[in-house]
């Protein structure tokens, strides 16, 4: 029940994980979403003051033709003056002052301010394209990162779900155990599989029976093709007895009709002197002979025909026996079949409550190990008696000892851990039956009772210590093979004693 808490407890703590990750991965969305805001807004800047630079830079041009028809402008005038200059002479320059040449010279002062300021407006603008451009590719690197960040926490989130759901699959795993260990007895379960098995064996014996009668069914089949072939044999006997009856009858009808012939006309009998005459007994014999040879050759083929009949219905009749054998021997095959899966399904769920089983106790074990380690320098109890406090698992596993590794055994099957259990309290019941009979006072302690002798003291001392120890280890549930034992040591020794000071005395 400790362990369920336990896992019950990781369970809700995995679903706790789950809850802050999925924040964390909306968290992050919300960041995306406003990186993704402001590249936008930075590409909306981007695209305007590009418009601006494009517009100043066509303005620029503009006045930099301007400034450039000017400036011949002013070279032509500026060569004419200085021709009149050097015709007219020094005095004339202050005649014929010229307006136009000062004013030139103005605007090609303002073009060139303008110039350093579009200038400089260029390099601000590049210096601001520069700087969006690093923060663009600052947001790409943290894009990149909150992916990662995205990919790593889905990851997690991914593990933790699979974890969530290996906890609740050993969670229901040990939940099926316990209520199969409570509701079902497991000797219940090994008398299914020894009904299973004896349900397996009688299917092989129906088969073996049906295979048998298939084998009987097809010697008669073969027995009444040889009768069939008798039959035909005789029949075609009986055909030609008939054909030789009516032969026979023909030669006698013509040797009649001969010697009435012969009767009518005294000049044949002359003539046939020599020929075979015959009287009317002997004629009537002969017609009598032939006719039972003819009634004796169609009863005999009408026997064959009954015969031949007769194994045509014997023939049916095992045809419709060798198919219903047949269909026995489907039936008997598909339950063996049943009872085959039904059987590796009963072992398939052993094993898997076996290896549930195992895994259980070897997580157990672990865990108690680790308790164990964990507690054994804070442990207060003394020596003495942490030794004899041996608990046992019931495959045989030292769960609580002195010794930091555990004895492990070889794994067990249901029935033989069973079958230890009940060999266990059987012997532990009889060692207790022992024990009350065997209470008996022995001649020292008579002696020592009236004298009051600080022996008997110190020996009743240890046996209500001993009671005592016996009240506490009585609480443990597997470890009365250590009890007996020990119980039996501290005996022999109490035997040892009185027989000693019986000497002495």
């Amino acid at each position: 029940m400790v362990d369920i808490v336990k896992v019950e407890e990781q369970a809700a703590q995995l679903e706790r994980d789950l809850i802050v990750k999925e924040r964390e991965t909306l968290d992050v969305l919300k960041e995306l979403e406003t990186t993704k805001n402001i590249v936008e807004e930075l590409k909306s800047k981007l695209q305007k003051e590009a418009s601006e630079i494009n517009a100043t830079l066509a303005a620029n041009s503009v006045d930099t033709k301007v400034n450039s028809a000017a400036a011949g402008i002013w070279e032509k005038e500026s060569h004419a003056n200085s021709l009149n200059i050097h015709q007219n002479g020094i005095g004339c320059l202050d005649k014929c002052p010229s307006s136009a040449p000062g004013f030139i010279l103005l605007e090609l002062k303002q073009a060139k301010l303008n110039l350093t300021r579009t200038t400089n407006d260029l390099a601000d603008i590049q210096a601001t394209v520069n700087l969006y451009n690093r923060k663009i590719e600052k947001e790409r690197t943290s894009l990149q990162k909150t992916r990662q960040r995205l990919s790593t926490s889905t990851s997690k989130v991914s593990s933790l779900e699979e974890e969530l759901i290996l906890a609740k699959q050993k969670l229901q795993l040990v939940k099926d155990t316990e209520d199969l260990s409570r509701s079902q007895d497991p000797l219940d379960f090994v008398r299914e599989l020894e009904k299973l098995s004896y349900e397996t064996e009688q299917f092989k014996k129906v088969g073996e029976v049906a295979k048998l009668e298939v084998l009987r069914a097809t010697s008669e089949i073969e027995q009444t093709k040889t009768r069939i072939k008798t039959a035909e044999i005789r029949l075609v006997a009986a055909k030609k007895l008939k054909a030789a009856a009516k032969a026979s009858e023909a030669v006698a009808l013509a040797e009649i009709k001969a010697i009435s012939n012969g009767e009518n006309s005294s000049a044949d009998l002359k003539q046939k002197s020599e020929s075979v005459t015959l009287t009317l007994e002997e004629y009537s014999s002969l017609i009598s002979r032939a006719r039972e040879a003819e009634e004796a050759c169609k009863g005999r083929v009408m026997d064959s025909e009954v015969l031949v009949d007769e194994a045509n219905v014997s023939k049916t009749e095992i045809l419709k026996r060798v198919e219903e054998a047949a269909e026995e021997v489907k039936i008997t095959k598909k339950a063996l079949e049943e009872a085959l899966n039904r059987v590796e399904a009963a072992n398939k769920d052993k094993l898997a409550v076996e290896e549930a089983l195992r895994k259980w106790r070897s997580e157990r074990g672990k865990k108690r190990r680790s308790v164990h380690n964990s507690t054994r320098f804070k442990n207060s109890y003394p020596s003495h008696l942490r030794k004899e406090s041996s608990l046992l698992d019931v495959s045989g596993l030292d769960l609580v000892s002195n010794e930091s590794k555990p004895v492990l055994k070889p794994s067990l099957s249901i029935g033989q851990i069973l079958s230890r259990k009940l060999l266990l309290k059987e012997e532990y019941e009889n060692g207790m039956q022992a024990e009350k009979n065997k209470k008996q006072v022995s001649l020292g302690q008579m002696l020592s009772k009236p004298n009051n002798d600080p022996l008997s003291v110190k020996k009743s001392g240890k046996e209500n210590a001993e009671e005592q120890l016996r009240g506490k280890r009585k609480k443990f549930g597997f470890a009365r093979i250590s009890l007996f034992v020990t119980m039996q040591s501290k005996k022999k020794k109490k035997q040892k004693g009185s027989s000693r000071f019986d000497d002495d005395v």
